[in-house]
């Protein structure tokens, strides 16, 4: 079955998935990124999506290396375009994932100019 193009074009620029491939490359090559689950949000002024994701590590990982990836992820800045990431808590951390809650934000400045 042909790829639809217009389909494909949309999934690369879908906040979610590449939130989770830019995690993915900083957590090495052992580890996998999955997107469990994504839902609208809205506040007075701003419009977005809340992520939850995982960060699994086939095996046991190097425990630096989460504890690591735990402390910088939170201040990351993500090249999202179009969106920017708002918020990103690490909310469960065991020696073979992460558990992850973010906020992807529509960039208002950037909607503006396309």
């Amino acid at each position: 079955m042909p790829v639809d193009p217009v389909r494909l074009k949309s999934c690369r620029r879908d906040p979610g998935s590449l939130l989770a491939k830019q995690i993915e490359a900083l957590a090495g090559v052992r580890a996998s990124v999955t997107v469990e689950r994504e839902r609208p949000w809205a506040s007075i002024t701003f419009t977005g999506t809340r992520h939850s994701l995982v960060v699994h590590w086939n095996g046991i990982a190097d425990p630096d290396v989460i504890k690591k990836l735990a402390r910088t992820l939170p201040e990351h800045e993500f090249a999202i375009p179009g969106h920017f990431i708002a918020d990103l808590l690490v909310i469960e951390q065991t020696q073979t994932h992460l558990r992850l809650e973010a906020l992807s934000i529509t960039d208002p400045v950037q909607s503006e100019r396309s």
